[in-house]
């Protein structure tokens, strides 16, 4: 069930509307949980009952934790929700690795696959969980004694499947709350799901198609179109993922929750530090919270070591998008612009070399090469179709400027600028029901307007594989 299907509209509205008329707030709990229910079940009813029993382990376990602050209790259930994930996201990908290593000795051997389905939305809840068992271990929230408030944190369906990444301490205490209608907060969610879908529906959508064309067989396309489906990619993810996670808190606030905005203009980062400080900032959080500073952090004097837990971090970062190694390169990319955007910063080097690199639109450049370097691979089927793409892109021919690709492609790229600007202006920055009607009527105009001309269905949201 797609946001941005009749369906997932129909479901959003009779529960919007069931749970503003219950008067009590046990039976709007029950609402929502049940349409959680409902809504992962259109998708497999056998892993609603996996996910129950994992929500079940974790409640009982987060029991545990806090009465005994035992290490013991915490491990375990780290092991439960990792190995869950590595089992169903990593077990062929290991077998498969395997088989390849022990090819070279026994070249006859048989490559094992397991039929494994991948549970919708996995990688979202299991890092959702264990945040939840962390901070109460860390004493910085306690135990949710409600098993059905405990329930909805994790599958509450505006966010269940991709995100925002939610920490319990901030979620938790809205569900507690009988939430009071506020024609504020039902227009912002409006408005919010209206940006989303325009981004989602108008430009992601109507990328991808030629984007999908041209990495498919690079080879038939110029350096000029491989270049330009590498940038179409790189608007394509934010748009279709910025468009989600607009649409999933346009549709949280319709409930009267808050749930953290996830993107702020990462294509104007003048550093790659400053770029994660600003893409899928919910996870980037997450893996510093959770991941970095358990590694050690910063928390040392050795150079090398803080070097090292960036890498580790952006690594793992990277295999936990998908069991492939042009993940893990994705991240090894991102590790090691970090390590050396931390070098660059704390090591003393000549003004020669620091002023140009300082330099906002040599800075920005440098950052956004990098950036979309890293998203060819993030997006190539293969290492050998990655290498192929930057080659063609890189490699002077005589055909370099000729292209294949239909103006709609460029009137999209184009229009994207002016709307990245509004949608960030009138949901990162401003409160839209708080503005003169001089801002609302030409932003929902310009919002609704595009959306219906541009409207493309049928395509699923990226991070939904993941």
């Amino acid at each position: 069930m797609l946001f941005n299907s009749i369906e997932y509209l129909i479901l959003l509205t009779l529960t919007v509307a069931l749970y503003w008329v219950a008067p009590w707030l046990r039976a709007r709990q029950w609402i929502v949980f049940l349409a959680s229910i409902y809504f992962y079940m259109s998708w497999s009813s056998v892993f609603v009952l996996m996910l129950l029993t994992l929500i079940l382990i974790n409640w009982l376990l987060g029991s545990r934790i806090e009465n005994s602050r035992s290490r013991f209790w915490l491990v375990l259930a780290c092991l439960i929700n990792l190995g869950l994930l590595a089992y169903f996201k990593y077990a062929n990908f290991f077998l498969e690795n395997v088989s390849t290593l022990a090819k070279l000795y026994y070249p006859a051997i048989q490559s094992p696959h397991l039929s494994i389905i991948l549970p919708l939305g996995v990688s979202f809840y299991v890092f959702e969980l264990i945040s939840y068992q962390a901070d109460i271990y860390r004493g910085k929230i306690r135990h949710e004694s409600n098993p059905l408030v405990f329930s909805i944190f994790v599958l509450f369906f505006p966010h269940l499947i991709a995100g925002p990444i939610c920490r319990a301490g901030q979620f938790m205490p809205q569900v507690h709350v009988l939430q009071r209608l506020d024609a504020t907060k039902i227009y912002n969610g409006l408005y919010l799901f209206l940006a989303g879908f325009a981004l989602k529906s108008g430009i992601a959508d109507g990328i991808a198609p030629f984007v999908n064309v041209i990495f498919s067989a690079p080879d038939d396309y110029s350096g000029l179109d491989n270049l330009m489906a590498t940038i179409g990619f790189g608007v394509q993810i934010l748009c279709d993922f910025w468009g989600y996670s607009l649409m999933a808190l346009g549709a949280a606030l319709l409930f009267g929750y808050v749930l953290p905005h996830n993107f702020n203009l990462p294509y104007a980062a003048l550093s790659i530090r400053d770029f994660w400080r600003r893409w899928h900032m919910t996870l980037s959080n997450w893996l510093r919270d959770y991941l970095y500073i358990a590694l050690g952090g910063s928390r040392t004097d050795a150079a090398w070591k803080i070097q090292r837990n960036l890498a580790l971090t952006m690594l793992l970062g990277g295999l936990w998008h998908g069991a492939s190694w042009n993940f893990i390169i994705w991240g090894g990319i991102h590790g090691a612009a970090l390590a050396i955007n931390r070098w660059f910063e704390t090591t003393s080097l000549p003004k020669v070399i620091t002023i140009p690199l300082r330099w906002p639109p040599l800075a920005w450049l440098v950052t956004m090469s990098t950036v979309f370097a890293a998203w060819v691979f993030f997006r190539a089927s293969s290492f050998g179709e990655a290498i192929t793409i930057l080659e063609k892109i890189v490699s002077p021919a005589s055909n370099w400027d000729e292209t294949k690709i239909s103006p709609v492609f460029f009137e999209l790229m184009l229009l994207y600028l002016p709307l990245q600007w509004l949608v960030h202006r009138t949901t990162y920055q401003l409160d839209m029901a708080s503005q003169s009607l001089r801002w609302q009527i030409p932003a929902v105009t310009a919002l609704t307007a595009f959306a219906l001309i541009y409207y493309v269905d049928g395509n699923d949201f990226i991070y939904f594989q993941f």
